[in-house]
C-alpha cells in the first residue's frame, strides 16, 4: 500500500508501503496501483495481492476503492474498503519548509468471504526536517477483522528520505499482532514521463505475530 511527492504534479502515492501517506490525489487525477506482497520460495511460500483506486476530489481529499487479501494459499479474508482521505496543510505561513499535515481518513470494509461489514479509520501528523526533507509520520489506526484478520487499534509511522527528485528510501511500520503488523524497508522509484512509481521493500513481522508474513513488497502506481 508510499508516498513521494517527486515534483511532478499527481505523483503522489496513497502509502507509504502499507501506512497512509500525507500526499492526496489532486483534484481531477486517477491513481490506480497494484501491490504484491510474496514470499516465492518454501516452505511457507505465499502470494498476497492488494489493489488501490482514488480520485481527487480537491480541497485536499480523495475518494479512494482498495481491494485487500487476495492471496494464494487463500486469506478467505478478501475485503473490499471504500472511504476518502483528507490531509490538513498546518502551519504553513509560519514554516513552510515543514510541510506539517494532519491527515485522516476511513473506510468501510466489506468483506467478500462473508464476514459481514467493518470499518478502517486512522489519522496522524507529518512534517519535513529542513534541508534533509526527510518527512516524518506518526499515528493511530483502527480497524477490524475484515482487513486486519482481527478487531485492533495501534500505532502507525513512517519514514521517507528523498535522496534525488526520483529516488527515495521508505520506511513504515503498524505496531501489534494482526495482518498489517509488520516493519517494511525499502526505495521508491519515480518515472515522471509516464507518470509513474515504483516501489520495492522487504516486510518482516512484528515479535510475536499472529497473521503478519515476512517478504518482499512490490508496488507500481499510475497517474491518469
Amino acid at each position: 500500500m508510499s508516498a513521494l511527492t517527486t515534483g511532478t504534479p499527481g505523483l503522489a502515492q496513497q502509502t507509504i508501503f502499507n501506512v497512509p501517506s500525507a500526499d492526496v490525489t489532486e483534484r481531477g487525477v486517477i491513481y490506480l496501483e497494484h501491490e504484491t506482497q510474496t514470499r516465492p520460495y518454501g516452505p511457507g511460500a505465499y502470494w498476497n495481492g492488494t489493489h488501490y483506486f482514488a480520485y481527487g476530489l480537491g480541497h485536499n481529499t480523495d475518494l479512494n476503492i482498495s481491494q485487500y487479501n487476495l492471496s494464494s494459499p487463500p486469506s478467505d479474508n478478501v475485503s473490499v474498503g471504500v472511504g476518502f482521505k483528507t490531509a490538513w496543510p498546518l502551519l504553513q505561513k509560519t514554516f513552510p519548509e515543514r510541510e506539517f499535515k494532519l491527515t485522516t481518513g476511513s473506510q468501510i470494509l466489506t468483506s467478500l468471504d462473508g464476514q459481514g461489514v467493518g470499518n478502517w479509520s486512522y489519522g496522524h501528523l507529518s512534517g519535513r526536517v529542513p534541508k534533509l526533507k526527510t518527512r516524518l509520520t506518526a499515528g493511530i489506526s483502527a480497524g477490524t477483522n475484515q482487513l486486519f484478520g482481527r478487531d485492533t487499534i495501534h500505532f502507525i509511522g513512517g519514514i521517507e528520505q528523498p535522496l534525488t527528485s526520483r529516488f527515495s528510501l521508505i520506511t513504515d511500520w503498524y505496531s501489534g499482532s494482526h495482518g498489517l503488523g509488520l516493519l517494511t524497508s525499502g526505495f521508491s522509484y519515480a518515472f515522471p514521463k509516464i507518470s509513474a512509481t515504483m516501489y520495492l521493500g522487504y516486510q518482516i513481522p512484528n515479535s510475536g505475530r499472529v497473521y503478519g508474513k515476512p517478504g518482499l513488497t512490490f508496488e507500481f502506481a499510475k497517474f491518469f
